[in-house]
C-alpha cells in the first residue's frame, strides 16, 4: 500500500519534469476487495475497482544541426573557437594591418670623445688646465736696465717666453677635467664686468657645447 502511495507522490512530480510535446500513456489503479492499491499499465482484474489516469510522456525531439560558425568579420577582435585537432586559418584581418610591428630601434651612434685637455704647472707652482696646445707660451716681464748700469727710461719693457710644463690627461679623466673648466667659465660669467660680461659668455656657451658633443654631462 506505501508502495503504491509513493508511486502515485512522484508520479506528477514527474511528470512536470517532462518536456513538451508528449504521448499519452494510460495508468490503472486497482483497488482489491482488501483494499491493496496497485498502479499498472494493464486493465485491472475481475473483481477489483479500476480508475484510469492518463499521462503525458515526453517524445525526443530531433536534434537540431549543428549551425556553421559565424565567419569572421573583417577588424573584429572577436577569434572563432576551434576544434580539437583544427589548426588556425592564416588570415590577415585589419587589426593586424592598422598595427604593423614597429621598428626595431637602431642603436644611438656613440658620440665622439672629448678633445684632448693639459694639466699645466707654471714655474712659480701654479696648476691649471689648458687646451689646444700641450705647452703653451707665455711671457714674463724683464728687468731692464739702461747703459753703464742707469736705469732705462720709462717707456722701456721687454719679456722672456716660457713655457710650462704640461701632461695631457689619459681619456678616462677628461670629462671632469672639461666640466672643471666650464665651471670655472660659469663662475668668470658670473661674477665679469659689463665690458667683459659678451667675452665670458661666449666661453660658457662654448664650453658647453663641447660637453653636449659628447658624451660627458654638462654640470
Amino acid at each position: 500500500m506505501k508502495r503504491c502511495l509513493l508511486l502515485l507522490l512522484l508520479l506528477p512530480i514527474t511528470l512536470f519534469a517532462l518536456p513538451a510535446p508528449a504521448q499519452e500513456v494510460v495508468f490503472y489503479r486497482c483497488t482489491d476487495a482488501g483494499g491493496s492499491v496497485t498502479l499498472q499499465n494493464a486493465p485491472c482484474p475481475a473483481g477489483s475497482t479500476q480508475t484510469e489516469r492518463r499521462v503525458a510522456t515526453p517524445t525526443r525531439a530531433p536534434a537540431a544541426p549543428l549551425a556553421a560558425p559565424p565567419a569572421p568579420v573583417l577588424g573584429s577582435s572577436v577569434v572563432p573557437t576551434l576544434q580539437a585537432g583544427e589548426e588556425a586559418p592564416a588570415l590577415l584581418d585589419s587589426d593586424t594591418l592598422r598595427h604593423p610591428a614597429a621598428p626595431t630601434p637602431e642603436a644611438a651612434a656613440p658620440k665622439p670623445p672629448l678633445p684632448e685637455i693639459y694639466y699645466c704647472t707654471a714655474k712659480d707652482g701654479t696648476r691649471y688646465l689648458h687646451e689646444r696646445e700641450p705647452s703653451p707660451p707665455r711671457c714674463e716681464l724683464m728687468s731692464i736696465t739702461g747703459l753703464g748700469g742707469s736705469s732705462a727710461p720709462g717707456n722701456a719693457a721687454s719679456c722672456e717666453v716660457v713655457r710650462d710644463t704640461c701632461t695631457a690627461l689619459p681619456e678616462e679623466l677628461r670629462c671632469g677635467a672639461w666640466q672643471q673648466r666650464f665651471r670655472d667659465a660659469r663662475g668668470r660669467e658670473r661674477f665679469a664686468s659689463p665690458e667683459n660680461q659678451a667675452t665670458a659668455i661666449a666661453e660658457r656657451e662654448r664650453l658647453e657645447q663641447v660637453l653636449a658633443e659628447s658624451a660627458c654631462a654638462v654640470p
